[in-house]
C-alpha cells in the first residue's frame, strides 16, 4: 500500500481530493490525527515490524515555511506568478507574500517587463528573522544584470526586511527551481547585495549554509528533529558517527558532538564545502567531511574500513531513497545502531526489507510532522542487530 492511499481512507468528506496542500484547510489537531491513522495503516498494510509512535507535532502548524517560490510567466504584458494555491499563504510567512506581491507589481511595469520575460522563478529562502531573494533567470547578459540592480534598489527600500539578493542562471528553464544540471561554463550564481549565505542558530553553535543548498523548510521542527536523532543514536566517546547525506552538517555537529570521531559524506557541492568550513571554524578536529555520490562502490572505496571500532550510522537520503546496494554496503560495516530518516514514505518498506535481510531489526519508529498542511511526513527509524 502507498502512503497516499492510506491517507485517502481517513480524509473527511469535505476534502474532495488530496491536493498538495489540502490538509491546510483542516484544524491542525484533526490533520495530525489523520496522518497518525494513515501512517499506522500504511505500516500495518505493508507488514512492517513495530508500531509508529505518536507523531511529533510541529510547534508552528501554519506560516512555518522558510522557503517559498513562484514561477514567473508573462501573458500579453501581464506578469503572472504561478505555484501558489489557495492555502499557500496559510503555510508561508506573511512577509513572503508581501515580497511576492511587491515584486509582481514592480515587474509588471514596462521598464521591467524584459526582465520578467527572462525569469524562471523567484525564490525566498532564509529563517524567521532574515531572508534572501533568489531570481532564477534563463537569460543572463549586461541588460538583465542592470535591470536586476534596479530591482534590488527597490527591494532595499521596502519596509519588509530583505537581507540579500542573488541572481541564479538556469538556461535549461527546468521545473526544478534550483537546477543542479546547469552547463559548467555558465555563471550559476551572482551575488547582488547583502547576505552571501544563510545561518541556522542551534543554541551555542551556528551553522552557515549556501543560499542554494538544502535545508529543512520548517525551522520550528529542527530542534525536535535533532533531539529525536540524539535519543535514537546515543553516541558516546567510544563511537564513530557516520553521517550520510550530511548536507552542511546539521546532524554531524549536533548528534555527533559526543562521538569520538565524525565522518560526514554527501554529494560534492557548496553544502559539503560549508560543512568543512564549519568544522574548521568550530575547531572540530575529530570531524571530517568527504564529498562524493553515495553509492555502494563509493562507500566501499572511500570510507575508512571499520575493524573493531564501534560505529553509529545516520542516513538522511532524498525522497526517492538510497541507490541500490547502499544499505548492503553500510550493513557490511557492522554498525552498532542505525538511524534511517525517511523523507519519502513509500520507499520505507523496500529499504527496511534490505536492512532486515542483513540482520537489522526495527526498534523504534518516530514520525515527525515537518510539513504541516500537506500530506507528507518525515519518519525516523532506529535499527539494531
Amino acid at each position: 500500500m502507498l502512503y497516499q492511499e492510506a491517507l485517502q481512507e481517513f480524509l473527511p468528506s469535505t476534502l474532495k481530493s488530496l491536493s498538495t496542500e489540502a490538509l491546510a484547510a483542516l484544524d491542525y489537531q484533526e490533520e495530525c490525527e489523520i496522518k497518525q491513522k494513515a501512517i499506522n495503516r500504511f505500516w500495518q498494510a505493508n507488514r512492517l515490524d513495530g508500531t509508529p509512535l505518536k507523531i511529533i507535532e510541529s510547534p508552528l502548524s501554519r506560516n512555518y515555511r522558510t522557503t517559498s517560490k513562484r514561477r514567473v510567466s508573462v501573458d500579453r504584458c501581464r506578469v503572472i506568478f504561478e505555484g501558489s494555491g489557495p492555502t499557500s499563504f496559510v503555510l508561508e510567512p506573511q512577509e513572503h507574500e508581501q515580497i511576492f506581491s511587491y515584486l509582481n507589481t514592480l515587474l509588471s511595469k514596462p521598464a521591467f517587463l524584459p526582465l520578467a520575460y527572462a525569469m524562471n522563478w523567484i525564490i525566498i529562502r532564509g529563517s524567521y528573522t532574515s531572508r534572501v531573494v533568489i531570481f532564477n533567470v534563463f537569460k543572463m547578459d549586461a541588460s538583465i544584470v542592470r535591470k536586476m540592480k534596479q530591482v534590488v534598489t527597490h527591494l532595499q527600500s521596502m519596509n519588509i526586511s530583505v537581507h540579500g539578493a542573488h541572481l541564479y542562471y538556469d538556461p535549461t528553464r527546468s521545473d526544478y527551481y534550483l537546477e543542479s544540471f546547469r552547463p559548467s561554463d555558465s555563471v550559476s550564481l551572482k551575488h547582488l547585495f547583502g547576505l552571501r549565505d544563510l545561518t541556522l542558530h542551534l543554541g551555542d553553535i551556528k551553522l552557515k549554509y549556501p543560499v542554494t543548498g538544502f535545508s529543512q523548510i520548517n525551522e520550528s521542527q529542527i530542534n525536535n528533529l535533532i533531539s529525536t536523532a540524539n535519543a535514537f543514536a546515543k553516541t558516546s566517546k567510544d563511537d564513530t558517527f557516520l553521517d550520510l547525506f550530511c548536507g552542511y552538517g546539521l546532524f554531524s555537529f549536533t548528534v555527533g558532538k559526543n562521538a569520538k570521531s565524525v565522518i560526514g559524506a554527501d554529494w560534492e557541492g557548496a553544502s559539503i564545502e560549508y560543512a568543512k568550513a564549519s568544522a574548521r571554524f568550530l575547531n572540530k578536529k575529530e570531524t571530517r567531511f568527504i564529498a562524493g555520490k553515495i553509492t555502494s562502490d563509493w562507500i566501499e572505496s572511500h570510507l575508512p574500513p571499520m575493524k573493531n571500532e564501534s560505529e553509529i550510522q545516520l542516513l538522511d537520503p532524498p525522497r526517492q531513497g538510497t541507490d541500490p546496494g547502499v544499505i548492503s554496503s553500510l550493513a557490511k560495516r557492522n554498525p552498532k545502531r542505525v538511524v534511517h530518516v525517511f523523507c519519502g514514505t513509500d520507499v520505507i518498506p523496500k529499504e527496511l526489507t534490505v536492512w532486515n535481510s542483513k540482520g537489522y531489526k526495527i526498534k523504534k519508529i518516530q514520525p515527525l510532522d515537518l510539513f504541516p498542511g500537506t500530506s507528507h511526513i518525515e519518519t525516523m527509524v532506529l535499527l539494531e542487530k
